[in-house]
């Protein structure tokens, strides 16, 4: 039987979540060009922003978007040129954002204009990019939260702090629901790819197998 966090261990557990600290979240942004960029660019990029510290401190606990920012770009079709149109460029680019719980931003109306900010600051590498920007689609918090059941529109769900890390994540059998089990970033050992897979490596070993419940 489930409980809710009108019962004594659904509120119990409810004040566990709400005391946790949570990811960051991103602005994710998928564009595609009419021109090649392959000479200024490689498949993996990260552009730094001349703040380091300072940003990390809004990234993490601001109420407010940051002003600057430092990106990841990611530019498949420099690798395989399958992935774009013939003379055209593929890529997604990811901004790292405060989470909706820190700085409830009404993405709706930021995300345009936010996606042209990064456009123009990716064009210091990339000359002319939004003349040349054919396609875009982005990904925001409001997305993690509404889209893909993110609490608080957190990318890697709650933070790898020392107290929150492998076994002190949530465990993958639940503790207090018979054959409830759980897998992915927010439980052990904890979130990234390598984290995700062994989340699920971790599940195939607790989960009775199917010929053993028939």
């Amino acid at each position: 039987m489930f409980r809710t966090r009108h019962e004594a261990r659904g509120r119990k557990r409810a004040a566990q979540l709400e005391r946790m600290k949570w990811s960051m979240s991103l602005f994710v942004l998928y564009f595609g060009t009419d021109r090649r960029y392959d000479e200024h660019i490689k498949h993996h990029t990260i552009l730094f922003g001349n703040r380091y510290r300072p940003l990390l401190k809004e990234i993490f606990h601001g109420r407010d978007l940051p002003e600057d920012f430092s990106l990841y770009l990611h530019a498949p079709s420099v690798t395989d040129r399958s992935l774009a149109p013939e003379g055209g460029e593929t890529f997604y680019v990811l901004s790292p954002v405060p989470h909706l719980g820190n700085a409830p931003i009404d993405w709706e109306a930021e995300a345009p204009r936010y996606a042209d900010r990064i456009l123009e600051y990716l064009e210091r590498a990339l000359p002319d990019l939004r003349q040349h920007t054919v396609s875009k689609l982005w990904l925001t918090p409001q997305g993690f939260r509404d889209e893909l059941n993110s609490y608080h529109g957190s990318a890697f769900s709650c933070a790898p702090l020392l107290t929150q890390s492998a076994w002190f994540r949530p465990h993958n059998q639940n503790e207090d629901i018979a054959n409830l089990y759980m897998v992915g970033a927010g439980t052990h050992p904890g979130a990234g790819v390598p984290g995700v897979l062994s989340s699920a490596k971790v599940l195939d070993s607790v989960v009775p197998h199917a010929n053993a419940l028939v």
